[in-house]
């Protein structure tokens, strides 16, 4: 049985769970103090109404009357402005209760730590904001920002705690001494080292995360060999539509409730054909 590494999702809501971590991720993350925590909920599902899509969110912290969502992304998974958006909107929603005025919604930071570039401004640190066109300047107060991370990026921030951070996530070992990430391994390697607790997390690396994870190193594997005598351009290339077309195939998979397809595409080349041939990708 493997060990959970830090984007692992129960691994990361076990983290996120202890208060100095979840505040030292906060702070590197949006660049912000946090002095008073509140509360800490790790792994909280949110229906904003009855029979509409939930939201699953991976650690949601409630410190200095403000509240922060910071999520792990492995995979490319549709629009992500677009998840984005609904995330906010799930969280401004089951906020404000029937009646309440619109200047009672907490300031809201929506963050994703993510291991590639899924939002595609090929830049380590993206920040969406509601801006005026007309007069950049304008400051609308609408009290929420998100904030997009690619950890494979690390290299092009500015040496500091970010930095530090970032590089534990894409590699697994941070540049230099870092009392966070410290703590971190040791948490990781005390939850690692509890085989009740690890048996008990596996089904929760959830169904989809575990087959995106084999498709990915089954289709990479596959056209590595088929295109060996290639060149390098070409690879480069094939990869990379070989990825977007698994992407868009476990997205359909899922989004239709077919998780055995899904498991049985991520290991068997000829499910993988068969499925990517019937979705047309």
């Amino acid at each position: 049985m493997r060990d959970l590494t830090f984007t692992d999702g129960p691994m990361f809501q076990h983290l996120m769970g202890n208060e100095e971590i979840c505040k030292g991720v906060v702070e590197r993350v949006l660049g912000l103090k946090v002095t008073e925590v509140e509360n800490i909920v790790t792994e909280q599902s949110i229906e904003p109404r009855l029979g509409s899509h939930g939201v699953r969110l991976d650690a949601m912290m409630a410190a200095d009357g403000r509240t922060y969502d910071v999520e792990v992304q492995t995979y490319q998974q549709g629009r992500l402005a677009r998840r984005l958006r609904y995330y906010q909107a799930s969280l401004d929603v089951t906020a404000l209760g029937k009646g309440r005025d619109y200047d009672l919604l907490p300031e809201t930071y929506v963050a994703f730590i993510c291991t590639g570039d899924f939002l595609g401004t090929k830049l380590p640190i993206s920040t969406l904001d509601i801006c005026c066109r007309e007069a950049l300047d304008f400051d609308c107060r609408h009290g929420f920002r998100w904030v997009i991370l690619d950890a494979s990026r690390w290299r092009e921030v500015a040496a500091g705690p970010l930095r530090d951070l970032l590089a534990f996530v894409d590699t697994g070992r941070a540049p230099g001494n870092d009392e966070l990430i410290d703590l971190i391994e040791s948490e990781m390697a005390e939850a690692n080292a509890n085989a009740r607790w690890k048996e008990s997390m596996m089904p929760f690396l959830t169904v989809e995360d575990d087959a995106r994870i084999q498709a990915r190193i089954s289709y990479e594997d596959g056209r590595s060999k088929g295109l060996a005598e290639g060149r390098s351009e070409g690879l480069a290339e094939g990869r990379s539509e070989g990825e977007a077309a698994m992407a868009a195939l476990m997205e359909r998979l899922f989004a239709e409730g077919r998780t055995v397809d899904a498991q049985r595409a991520a290991v068997d080349a000829d499910v993988r054909t068969r499925l990517l041939k019937e979705y047309g990708l």
